[in-house]
């Protein structure tokens, strides 16, 4: 479980949509003068180099935030984001999401970031120590689902949690689930975005797990639960990783329209030739459970 290294995949199809989601998100957030909190389980280094070996091993950045520079459309959100990440992809670095977490939030809010990983977590505290001349930044080295539910509540708590695990053990899909079970219960009204991919038959055991876990999540005594996936390569072709999704709980008012006007163009700047020959709609964005939005 320790030996993923986000390095090899920075600035992916996957990062695209997962942080997009996070900026509109905590955007909805700042809107009111309260302040608000950021929680960040799977951290991360915080900044990745998109020239070192491992970038360039996968160079997985070049079919997603590199053609996010490429846009041309009129999506606000996307040009947004694209605004956010240009200035440090001109440094040839991308931000991860503490880095774009802390970009969006304010003097008021706080940012608690977590990681177990013993070498990630030393890069974390060294791309994070100029920004944090305040003390608005906690970074904590340890096991995230831990970590979540041992700081549940949090003050203030109007806030998100982004849960991002790599997943590369079985056991992380029901450990997310179970973590949130008992962390929603001791904070109600947090946002809560869980990440997660979706694996062709390639993956063995793991292809079809995010979807089961997908269904657990939506079975948690909640308000409301948005799920959102971007594919980007034809199921057919055996691709392994063909594209990702986010669950979020209490999600904010109107993210989902947001979002549906924006996956559009997203798919269109990151889909492969091939991926419009599957019989699937290439993104989708639906409520699995809807009672009242959060506001």
């Amino acid at each position: 479980m320790l030996s993923y290294r986000h390095s090899f995949h920075a600035g992916n199809h996957a990062d695209v949509l997962k942080h997009l989601c996070v900026m509109l998100v905590l955007e909805k957030l700042t809107i009111k003068a309260k302040p608000a909190i950021y929680i960040d389980t799977h951290s991360g280094a915080g900044l990745y180099d998109l020239v070192s070996a491992e970038a360039n091993k996968t160079k997985e950045y070049l079919s997603g935030v590199s053609k996010i520079l490429q846009y041309d459309g009129n999506n606000a959100v996307v040009r947004r984001y694209q605004s956010l990440i240009k200035p440090y992809i001109d440094k040839e670095v991308y931000p991860g999401s503490p880095v774009i977490a802390n970009e969006i939030l304010r003097e008021q809010d706080k940012l608690v970031l977590m990681e177990f990983h013993n070498t990630e977590i030393q890069n974390l505290k060294d791309n994070v120590r100029e920004s944090n001349s305040r003390g608005k930044i906690a970074i904590h080295h340890r096991d995230g689902f831990e970590g979540l539910l041992a700081i549940s509540p949090p003050k203030p708590s109007r806030g998100l949690v982004l849960i991002d695990p790599p997943y590369e053990v079985f056991s992380e899909y029901q450990q997310v689930a179970e973590t949130l079970e008992k962390t929603i219960k001791k904070w109600r009204v947090g946002t809560f975005m869980i990440w997660y991919p979706l694996l062709s038959k390639r993956a063995g055991i793991k292809s079809g797990e995010s979807q089961r876990m997908r269904q657990k999540l939506a079975s948690l005594d909640v308000k409301n639960c948005l799920n959102v996936e971007l594919c980007v390569d034809n199921l057919q072709q055996d691709c392994g990783m063909y594209g990702s999704g986010l669950v979020i709980i209490n999600a904010p008012w109107q993210v989902d329209e947001s979002l549906a006007d924006v996956l559009p163009d997203l798919h269109k700047l990151l889909a492969t030739a091939s991926e419009g020959s599957d019989d699937q709609k290439g993104f989708s964005v639906e409520w699995l459970k809807q009672e009242i939005q959060a506001e």
